[in-house]
């Protein structure tokens, strides 16, 4: 990596049940688990796809003013898979709901689904179109 050059290591987002959001991602969206670490604040967790990682943020009681509210200025998480669908059932399984079923784009070559994950946040999976035969 060249001086002064930047890599975006992580995402924290704020869930309502830690276990929850880890069995999520992990068996779920097939996620690693990196580590757990609890503060004088909050008790979290960061899961990895890849290089890319997900802080799971559980406020400790009493330190949160309100629930969370998503607001409209976080769209959406994107993750790439061989097989959309297979990871969505996986995920929907493990508490995800179906917002769009993988449907396969073939003027773009990708196939593309989404689901809320268990805190109602957006994950957009896309993958390669399969051709038929």
């Amino acid at each position: 990596m060249s001086e002064g050059a930047v890599t975006l290591s992580l995402t924290a987002i704020r869930v309502d049940d830690l276990d929850r959001s880890i069995e999520f991602y992990t068996s779920g969206c097939g996620f690693e688990m990196e580590r757990e670490f609890t503060t004088p604040s909050f008790t979290a967790a960061i899961v990895r796809a890849g290089s890319a990682g997900l802080e799971l943020i559980r406020p400790v009681d009493g330190t949160a003013s309100a629930p969370p509210e998503h607001g409209d200025m976080l769209r959406k998480f994107v993750l790439n898979t061989d097989d959309p669908a297979a990871v969505m059932s996986r995920a929907c399984e493990i508490g995800g709901t179906v917002i769009s079923t993988a449907t396969e784009y073939p003027e773009y070559g990708m196939t593309i689904g989404v689901i809320a994950d268990p805190d109602g946040y957006e994950l957009e999976f896309v993958g390669p179109v399969h051709a038929a035969g």
